[in-house]
């Protein structure tokens, strides 16, 4: 047993050094890692107000378009509610008039039948 443990001692002290430079190395690799992402987000957040700049831009320039669209059916929709005041206009007008105008157009109709019907004058054609 004795033997086993001074063999075992003897490794660990073999591996020991090296598994501790692995992992210093991996240590390392880690740290260059998060220094790269570091230094990427921070050329990130540098060209963030550029961007943001470019963006209100394009906003502004879809702006005029949209306020036009909203003026144009603002006039849309009052075009339609006064159609449809005249139609309810001209509805009213009819139904409180309906005696009146079922006189006017009687009496148009009596007239015309009073009135002989002429017949077209036909053309005499050159050369018959």
């Amino acid at each position: 047993m004795d033997a086993f443990l001074n063999s075992f001692h003897d490794l660990s002290n073999t591996l020991i050094p090296i598994l501790g430079v692995i992992i210093l190395v991996i240590v390392i690799i880690l740290l260059i890692n998060i220094i790269g992402l570091v230094r990427s987000a921070k050329k990130v957040t540098d060209r963030l107000p550029e961007t943001v700049g470019l963006t209100n831009k394009s906003i502004e320039k879809v702006q005029a378009p949209l306020d036009t669209m909203v003026k144009m059916s603002a006039t849309v929709d009052k075009v339609h509610d006064e159609a449809i005041d005249a139609a309810k206009a001209t509805k009213d007008f009819i139904v409180t008039n309906i005696d009146v105008i079922k006189e006017k157009i009687t009496s148009r109709t009596d007239k015309t039948d009073e009135i002989e019907l002429q017949e077209p004058v036909k053309e005499d054609k050159i050369g018959e």
